[in-house]
């Protein structure tokens, strides 16, 4: 039996293709916290304040941004997205602020700095906990003066542009473990959003499920009517640690193997990972996959104990970033 089809409600919100939509209609969701959050939405997108938004890895954080952006007076000028856990020490402070001619080997012409390319417009920061100590330096000097100085310049460059920054770590513990500046966090988030993850907002799991459908049906060259009714079972009571992004793979997996013409459990079976391990005995003690995730949760928690606690400390010992340590610790239940 079909759980949702094209005659019910959620099908109607969802089927306007993620290409028509912007601002806050990019938000797909009733729950009532999704809800507030477009209304929050609605009143800051005319300001000019900064936002820090909060949130689990994969909850939606740079759709927020983007509909801020396209709701705000600064919608027809440029949105730039700036993952900070990518950039390196080494280039991250020519990338945000630019360089001159012969600034260091290599720069062989000047570069405008994303900060100026996104003048008018919006910049959004996200993975904003991984910046180095310096470049929260500038950056404060940036949101003080609003001005910039190219990396080898003596030129001070005025810029217009509204910052968002997003990220997945407890910006309270960094803070008390001086990792993050707090003069600075205060600075980012004179207004701070919370984005719900998606197992506190289960009633949407249903209207998402029908708008992934909906993106990617065509592409997959399928017609699919819906999801039965144990399929939506089977996904709402789902923990989903990575959160919509999570949800988004699987329904696009799913398309792809599905035979009928309804998303059904069996394909769900094939596809999610704790399903489809019991159906092909992957669960034999011998598995690699299996040992090599157990191992990694003992040697998290070890290095975590070592290291008292001190997350950041951990991160370093383990030769990985804070956010990638924030979200193995989620994924293990380590606490």
């Amino acid at each position: 039996m079909q759980g949702i089809n094209s005659t019910s409600t959620v099908m109607e919100i969802a089927t306007t293709l993620p290409q028509e939509r912007t601002g806050i209609d990019r938000i797909v969701g009733n729950n009532k916290t999704i809800v507030s959050l477009k209304n929050k939405i609605k009143q800051i997108a005319s300001s000019k304040a900064t936002v820090m938004i909060l949130g689990e890895s994969g909850t939606g954080k740079e759709l927020i941004a983007r509909a801020i952006h396209e709701e705000s007076q600064r919608k027809n000028s440029q949105f730039i997205p700036v993952d900070c856990s990518t950039l390196t020490e080494t280039i991250i402070e020519s990338e945000l602020f630019g360089h001159i001619k012969g600034a260091f080997t290599g720069a062989d012409k000047n570069k405008k700095g994303l900060f100026e390319e996104a003048h008018g417009g919006t910049i959004f920061l996200d993975e904003i906990g991984n910046l180095k100590p310096h470049i929260q330096s500038k950056l404060l000097r940036f949101l003080q003066e609003r001005e910039i100085k190219p990396v080898g310049s003596s030129k001070i460059v005025k810029v217009d542009v509204r910052i968002i920054s997003a990220t997945n770590i407890d910006v309270d513990e960094e803070i008390s473990q001086g990792n993050f500046r707090e003069d600075l966090y205060y600075r980012l988030s004179a207004i701070e959003l919370h984005v719900p993850p998606l197992r506190e907002r289960r009633d949407d799991i249903p209207v998402l499920a029908e708008y992934f459908i909906n993106m990617y049906m065509h592409d997959a060259g399928k017609q699919i009517s819906g999801v039965s009714n144990d399929a939506l079972e089977l996904l709402t009571k789902r923990e989903w640690k990575g959160n919509v992004r999570e949800l988004q793979h699987v329904i696009e997996h799913a398309l792809i193997m599905e035979e009928k013409d309804i998303l059904s459990k069996n394909t769900l079976l094939q596809i999610l990972p704790e399903y489809k391990n019991r159906l092909s005995g992957e669960q034999s003690p011998f598995n690699l996959s299996m040992a090599i995730e157990d191992f990694e949760k003992k040697h998290i928690a070890h290095v975590l104990s070592l290291a008292h606690n001190n997350k950041s400390k951990a991160a370093k010992m383990l030769g990985i970033s804070r956010s990638v340590l924030y979200e193995k610790l989620k994924k293990y239940g380590i606490h």
